[in-house]
């Protein structure tokens, strides 16, 4: 049932038609009042300009915003979590599930950008996660390892092109590789956190090695909390044929979403292919 008191949020019914009633009223009553009808006209503009202001989100699509770094946290071998500060303590970044911030920073005059999703939840306050693997040669990584606290950063976004809808398919399969396990996490955490969401989630998890899995022991947790999310590690070989027999079947009710290295990626939509899925089953980061 819609909610009649969220209709006052809006222009229409929250200045428009108050202002018209209003100006209505002096009409009635006289003119020689208008003065103070125009007054408080301003008056309640301004208050509805000021709220509008303060509960706007601090993330922009097109404008680079500065973010204070609050923290960072090693968590692996060359990966971090780095949280950053948010304009209001109590405001939540609304980050459309699978979708990702872009960073940017100046180097020799070039903007270099690099994207990366959010791993904090909808109930996180005051702040945003992002989970980043260091490489010996990136330029972006190397930049934010030398970021210290209280120094900014540059973002902006979110962009995606994922639509999740809860319920829309019976099971979903969730393919990842190393630091693609960040758009999983979200999807996996708006899921489990929303109660009427009966979708089943398989996991599908590619590392070189048992030391390079990230946030396992926080998957674990979920896996044993939520009995409808399934978990399975690769370690040391490549994704093969058999191991889609962990994930759903191909069909309407079943979609596979797919995040890693290009490599990667492409290797998984071959056997995606082989195992009789097709192209429209199949959903790329």
């Amino acid at each position: 049932m819609e909610d009649k008191r969220e209709l006052l949020k809006q222009p229409i019914h929250g200045i428009y038609i108050p202002i018209a009633l209003i100006l209505f009223g002096t009409w009635i009553f006289g003119w020689e009042y208008m003065p103070y009808s125009v007054g408080f006209i301003v008056v309640i503009c301004s208050m509805q300009i000021y709220g509008a202001l303060q509960r706007r989100s601090s993330m922009h699509l097109v404008k680079w915003q500065d973010f204070e770094l609050l923290d960072k946290t090693l968590i692996g071998p060359m990966t971090a979590i780095y949280r950053f500060k948010l304009r209001k303590d109590d405001e939540v970044l609304d980050v459309p599930t699978g979708h990702s911030l872009a960073c940017c920073f100046t180097v020799d005059g070039k903007d270099e950008v690099r994207y990366y999703t959010p791993i904090s939840n909808q109930f996180d306050t005051g702040f945003f996660d992002i989970l980043v693997k260091h490489y010996k040669n990136g330029v972006v990584t190397r930049k934010l390892a030398n970021v210290q606290i209280g120094q900014t950063v540059k973002f902006r976004g979110p962009f995606g092109k994922l639509d999740y809808v809860p319920n829309e398919y019976k099971e979903v399969g969730l393919i990842a590789g190393g630091t693609g396990i960040t758009p999983m996490l979200q999807i996996i955490t708006r899921i489990i956190t929303n109660m009427d969401d009966k979708t089943k989630i398989k996991l599908l998890f590619a590392n070189n090695e048992e030391t390079d899995i990230l946030l396992k022991d926080e998957l674990d947790n979920m896996a044993l909390k939520y009995p409808d999310l399934e978990i399975k590690y690769i370690t040391g070989e490549f994704v093969k044929k058999s191991d889609f027999e962990f994930l759903p079947p191909s069909g309407s009710d079943s979609k596979l979403l797919v995040c890693g290295p290009p490599a990667f990626v492409e290797h998984i939509n071959e056997l995606a292919k082989e195992s009789g899925y097709q192209k429209d089953e199949v959903f790329n980061f």
